[in-house]
């Protein structure tokens, strides 16, 4: 690997590990907040958080059309997964949303007309092995229902996010990018919730419950998309998606550390797997350089 691909490397790896954390944290904020409106609260949040550390900085701060694109498509994946857990288990949104990593190597060569080595599509192969093996309850698992599919817009629409990321952070300025993908998931988020979710939440319920909100929001929306764009700068869409993988691995772990949700074996191995494709995957840096 190249120095720059390591550090974006290793740059999403936290990113993935921040967002492995989220899954708690919503579950504890879901009690007390409706989904949207929990969604509207982070990337608001997560906005203001990121303009004032901007002002700060004294750095200029503009909207561009990139940015806007890529929060709508990061909501409409959302909204898409949100809609469609009404009518399938999260058992099998977990495993057809990871469908993603298959999708992306297939958009980055039609796309971007990349090279994709064989070390890489096994790699691919087995991170999705490993994604079932760890999301699935197989005793659950029936025929497919109008919920699968909504949930399978969203794996095509995250699928498309990693690749058009890439695309984007070499015309665009990251922070200008971060902030306006942010600011336009809120504005989303919020006219979702009034449209479709009950609004009688006392205010007081917001500031009762802030830390989770502040952590979602702060740390795990400003800090980790801003991260991500960098991340993707320098680490190419497919590898990006091996890595986001990592996300369900750390979202077990530390649901077996913060809920004392127990781990099986079949998870265990699934888990193995994933870090598996990511060693399998990094043979192509030196095939890219040669």
């Amino acid at each position: 690997m190249e120095s720059k691909e390591i550090k974006g490397f290793f740059i999403l790896i936290l990113v993935t590990f921040i967002w492995g954390s989220t899954f708690s944290f919503t579950k504890i904020a879901l009690k007390v907040f409706t989904p949207f409106f929990l969604l509207f609260l982070r990337f608001l949040f997560g906005a203001l958080f990121l303009f004032l550390f901007l002002k700060l900085k004294k750095q200029r701060i503009s909207v561009n059309r990139s940015g806007i694109i890529l929060g709508l498509i990061n909501f409409s994946a959302i909204a898409f997964q949100t809609f469609g857990l009404q009518y399938t288990t999260a058992t099998k949104t977990a495993f057809i949303t990871g469908i993603s990593i298959l999708l992306v190597p297939f958009f980055e060569k039609f796309i971007f007309k990349n090279k994709i080595y064989w070390n890489l599509w096994l790699a691919v192969i087995i991170g999705f092995i490993g994604l079932i093996f760890l999301t699935t309850d197989f005793s659950v698992v029936s025929k497919i229902n109008w919920g699968d599919f909504l949930v399978f817009i969203c794996a095509v629409l995250y699928a498309l996010q990693i690749v058009y990321i890439s695309y984007v952070v070499e015309h665009r300025e990251v922070f200008d990018l971060a902030f306006s993908e942010i600011l336009f998931t809120a504005i989303f988020s919020f006219l979702f919730f009034l449209f479709f979710e009950p609004r009688n939440l006392p205010l007081y319920f917001i500031f009762q419950n802030s830390l989770p909100i502040v952590y979602l929001g702060v740390v795990a929306t400003a800090f980790t998309l801003t991260l991500q764009l960098i991340g993707q700068k320098y680490v190419p869409p497919t590898k990006s998606a091996l890595i986001y993988n990592l996300e369900p691995v750390f979202a077990t772990l530390f649901a077996f550390i913060l809920l004392s949700e127990k781990l099986t074996h079949l998870q265990i191995i699934g888990a193995l797997l994933i870090l598996m494709s990511l060693f399998i995957s990094i043979p192509s840096s030196f095939q890219n350089k040669s």
